[in-house]
């Protein structure tokens, strides 16, 4: 028996666990840690209080996984927090998350120096095995685990835990299929519900699947003993794992005051048909004080999105207007546009900027839908964390040609094995979110949050997520920030050669310009050298037309024979009459190409220049010899 209080305990610490939050988060409200249950005399009925309280959560179905796994980046190792109690004794483990469950039976056995397979481990959502690794728990950091020892004595003094209140303790712990039959419509819903829930809360979740309200729902197969709208599943004696019930709607009718049922007869009269009259709201008015039965009319749930609905613009707009009708102001910020531009908004931007991308699918054919939107989704504190770290877009799947609308996105984003993994869900497995993130220019499904999650387990789920998110982001930062430092420096670089080949450039034009420069200046010398040649060459031969013919050997005048030594020791020789002036002789000179501008002609005996001389005296009067060697110096 005792070893039986203990399992007891350790699965309801395990649906205490499921409600805790993960870690205390600066944006969303912390939750009220609900009291460890106490092991030598738990008081049965504050265990019971407890187990009431979290009636409004449901802890249906097997925990969601992700659909479409890409590589997923895992941030810095958590440190998490076990207490663990065995009988009188609290033995603290500190653990980081990449730990498995061995290493805390591990330091269980140093702490109590009980053998590891002696233990039994209990307050984990499910019995894990040794070699589970904790990050894949999703555990929050701080935790209350049980150790059972049904191998081993129990120590005196513990008391026995009631065969009836132990029973009650599991039935509330147990989950119930309701089999419910909408009268009016022959529809038929199997709704799956823990124990804990409470007969009102079951009325009004058949009030979102069926529009018939509370007030007006008469229902067939609960037991007598369920007169309480506030006993529980598990204590009102239902069947178990199943039961049947029927529900239909009652009509009520309305009687109107003196003047609204004359203004009646009087349709009537005219030939106006009842439904005429009873659909023609607008025409009149009913007080209060007009109605002997006070019957308030509710307003039908119109759909999220309109079926066929082809403006995806439009879509997101009424999704908003609809939503908010349905469950008030306080809910997620709903991105307007096209799921293309809601990825571009969330994804294409600097990694400074990226948020994570919520992608929220409804289906109002789900009993969950209502029940996760009214008490899950619009939490303040979902809502709060949920607007500061992701942007959110949201789309009903109700009507398949919305749905395949949407199925079409997905398969273009995210290929078709994607899409083939949301079409393959059902009704009844609605709703989901999507958590998407950009990871190395692809987009990633980070985790696919069903219908039948708590707040606190959402929030935990939210917060892995931004965990994963922050630490692909950093990474993702620093890639850019060295991207960038690499193309600003390859900027730097490609400005300096810039720079340094318009200096280059400079340089060689200077050198062309100079070398043009150079080039023009030799030709103009050249130019200059040839004129100046041919100048002379012209002269030259003026001066060479203008030379008295050379008198013959035997001529009867006096001659002076002239012997000319070149600078280059060549020899000139020609005769002259001694008349001849020494103009004629420079002449002579000049036209075998030595002019006297550049040229001195000397004698030897007396030694003088006689270009300096006058140039019109005669040989003879200069007193040269017949026989006289002249010499040419270059001046």
């Amino acid at each position: 028996m005792a070893a039986d209080r203990e399992m007891i305990l350790a699965d309801f610490q395990a649906a205490i666990n499921g409600v805790l939050p993960e870690e205390p988060m600066q944006q969303a409200p912390s939750v009220p840690e609900v009291p460890p249950p106490l092991v030598d005399s738990p008081d049965l009925s504050v265990v019971g209080q407890q187990l009431q309280a979290m009636a409004g959560t449901s802890t249906l179905g097997s925990p969601w996984e992700p659909v479409m796994a890409g590589p997923m980046m895992r941030p810095t190792p958590r440190m998490l927090e076990f207490k663990v109690e065995y009988r009188e004794r609290t033995v603290e483990v500190m653990l980081d998350d990449t730990s498995t469950v061995g290493n805390i039976k591990e330091v269980l056995q140093a702490e109590l120096g009980i053998p590891t397979d002696k233990q039994h481990l209990r307050g984990f959502s499910q019995e894990e095995p040794d070699d589970a690794v904790l990050s894949t728990l999703n555990l929050p950091r701080e935790n209350r685990l049980f150790l059972l020892t049904p191998d081993l004595p129990v120590a005196s003094g513990s008391q026995e835990v009631d065969g009836e209140s132990s029973l009650a303790l599991e039935r509330m712990l147990l989950e119930f299929v309701l089999n419910v039959v909408d009268v009016d419509k022959g529809i038929e819903y199997n709704l799956h519900f823990p124990g804990s829930r409470t007969i009102h809360q079951v009325k009004c979740d058949v009030y979102s699947l069926t529009d018939i309200p509370v007030r007006n729902q008469i229902w067939k197969g609960w037991p007598q003993d369920a007169k309480d709208d506030d006993m529980t599943l598990a204590g009102c004696g239902i069947s178990h794992p199943s039961h049947d019930l029927e529900v239909w709607r009652q009509h009520i009718p309305v009687r109107f005051s003196s003047g609204v049922e004359e203004e009646r007869r009087q349709r009537h009269a005219s030939g106006s048909s009842t439904e005429d009259f009873e659909d023609a709201s607008d025409s009149f008015t009913v007080d209060d004080n007009d109605l002997s039965f006070t019957d308030v009319v509710t307003r039908k749930p119109q759909p999220l999105i309109p079926d066929n609905c082809d403006d995806e613009y439009n879509a997101s707009v009424h999704f908003t207007a609809e939503f908010t009708e349905r469950y008030g102001e306080c809910h997620p910020m709903f991105y307007i546009g096209s799921l293309e531009d809601a990825m571009k908004e969330a994804f294409q931007k600097p990694a400074r900027d990226r948020k994570l991308l919520a992608l929220y699918l409804h289906h109002d054919q789900s009993v969950q839908s209502n029940i996760f939107c009214s008490q899950v989704l619009c939490r303040e504190s979902i809502v709060s964390y949920m607007s500061q770290h992701y942007l959110i877009f949201a789309w009903d799947m109700t009507f398949d040609s919305n749905k395949a609308r949407f199925l079409g996105h997905i398969s273009r984003q995210y290929g078709s094995l994607a899409a083939q993994t949301v079409r393959n869900y059902k009704a009844d497995e609605y709703p989901l979110l999507m958590l998407v993130m950009r990871n190395r220019g692809a987009s990633e499904v980070l985790k696919v949050v069903h219908g039948n999650n708590t707040v606190d387990e959402l929030m935990s789920t939210l917060i892995n997520a931004v965990d994963v998110f922050t630490e692909n982001q950093r990474v993702e930062m620093q890639e850019e920030a060295e991207r960038e430092e690499r193309e600003r420096m390859k900027r730097e670089q490609d400005e300096a050669y810039q720079v340094s080949l318009a200096a280059d450039r400079a340089k060689e034009e200077e050198k062309r310009r100079k070398e043009q420069e150079e080039k023009e200046e030799q030709e103009r010398a050249q130019r200059e050298a040839r004129e100046a040649k041919e100048e002379r060459e012209a002269l030259r031969a003026s001066l060479e037309d203008t030379l008295p013919d050379e008198p013959p050997e035997d001529c009867t005048e006096p001659l002076i024979n002239l012997r000319v030594r070149l600078p280059d020791g060549e020899m000139l020789q020609r005769r002259f009459l001694a008349a001849t002036t020494l103009q004629v002789v420079l002449n002579y000179v000049h036209s075998k190409g030595f002019p006297s501008k550049e040229y001195k002609l000397l004698s030897s005996w007396p030694k003088r220049d006689l270009t300096s001389l006058n140039t019109t005296q005669t040989l003879q009067q200069l007193g040269m010899n017949p026989q006289e060697t002249l010499f040419l110096q270059e001046k």
